[in-house]
């Protein structure tokens, strides 16, 4: 049975692992035939779509593998910022992590392509684009050179700002200090709106609308109800420009060293899983509406005439930041023909 870790976890491990042991030593079976293949899931956030997934993803590869593989999760940021997760995930001391593949940009900086705006019409859309296996299987490649294996792809929902104060239009925006993920696309597109792009982890996200270091945060509305940001702001637009993306990497390092059967269980059960957190993101969209206006949030929308100016100045946007990117230029056009071929 998968368990939530706090610092007790690891101890915990040891000793099933020392008792299964004990056993094949008494009874004469192999070690190797009775070993427990030890896995922590890691992610920054709770209560969401990125938490459905480790949980989802435990409850399954635990079940297919019939016991020989045990796991442990830790959300919240349990295991540090996004950027040491990462890094755990590509030395092995972390199996699986969840998060946006902006936070990946850094070891190659195609994990934006996802983030740019005017390609989806709606949430829909984007789980029928993500999911077809031309674009899919190409992006969750991309990081198997730096020690991370994609297995799963999945959409949190459409961008919208949570702020301190009322963004009622698109002049509201003009010099208001934004979080945003650190991917060059995301900090252009905050600059289109007239506003301050400031790139900063998730978990500084709370504190530092809290001291008013920044005016507000761009992600999704899912994400606002899981912190309970209601407590700290009021005030939300949808603007719904872009998506927010999830994508699920397995240590690679720790992955080629497991036998193929175990292999086979990590990729399938990533790929199985994705239907059920699209679902899910989809309707936990909803439900966060209505518990943000029940705790008091206001939700706007820009009028008719700023949202189409809001996507006039975002549309070049994407053509301006690949242009001199051979590699990125090549993978957004995979995308916009996927796109494409979806919207019919």
């Amino acid at each position: 049975m998968f368990h939530t870790v706090q610092r007790f976890g690891l101890a915990r491990s040891g000793i099933v692992f020392s008792a299964v042991l004990g056993v094949s030593m008494l009874f004469g079976t192999p070690a190797a035939a009775q070993k427990v293949i030890n896995v922590k899931l890691a992610t920054a956030t709770v209560n969401d779509v990125q938490t459905q997934a480790i949980e989802r993803y435990a409850k399954r590869i635990e079940k297919r593998s019939e016991g020989r593989i045990k796991t442990e999760l830790y959300p919240a940021a349990q295991l540090g910022s996004n950027a040491r997760m990462i890094e755990g995930v590509q030395l092995g001391s972390i199996q699986v992590y969840v998060g946006p593949p902006a936070y990946l940009t850094g070891l190659d900086s195609r994990f934006q392509i996802l983030d740019s705006p005017s390609v989806f019409k709606d949430s829909e859309h984007a789980q029928a684009v993500i999911s077809d296996p031309e674009f899919r299987d190409t992006f969750l490649a991309m990081g198997e050179k730096k020690g991370l294996k994609g297995v799963a792809l999945f959409l949190y929902g459409q961008t919208s700002y949570a702020t301190r104060d009322p963004l009622r239009t698109l002049s509201d925006f003009q010099g208001k200090k934004i979080r945003v993920l650190s991917s060059e696309m995301e900090r252009r597109l905050t600059g289109q709106l007239g506003a301050v792009a400031v790139p900063m982890d998730f978990s500084e996200v709370v504190p530092s609308l809290q001291q008013g270091t920044i005016d507000g945060v761009k992600t999704g509305l899912a994400v606002f109800t899981s912190l309970k940001l209601y407590e700290t702001v009021k005030y939300v637009t949808d603007t719904k420009e872009a998506i927010i993306p999830e994508v699920m990497m397995v240590s690679k390092r720790w992955f080629d060293a497991q036998p193929e059967d175990i292999q086979k269980i990590l990729i399938e059960e990533g790929r199985a899983l994705e239907p059920e957190l699209n679902a899910w993101a989809l309707n936990s969209q909803e439900e966060a509406a209505k518990t943000w206006k029940d705790h008091g949030g206001q939700i706007f929308k820009l009028s008719e005439d700023d949202q189409a100016e809001l996507n006039k100045r975002l549309v070049g946007v994407a053509a301006e930041v690949y242009g001199n990117h051979p590699a990125e230029k090549e993978l957004y056009g995979l995308l916009l023909k996927v796109a494409e071929k979806h919207s019919k």
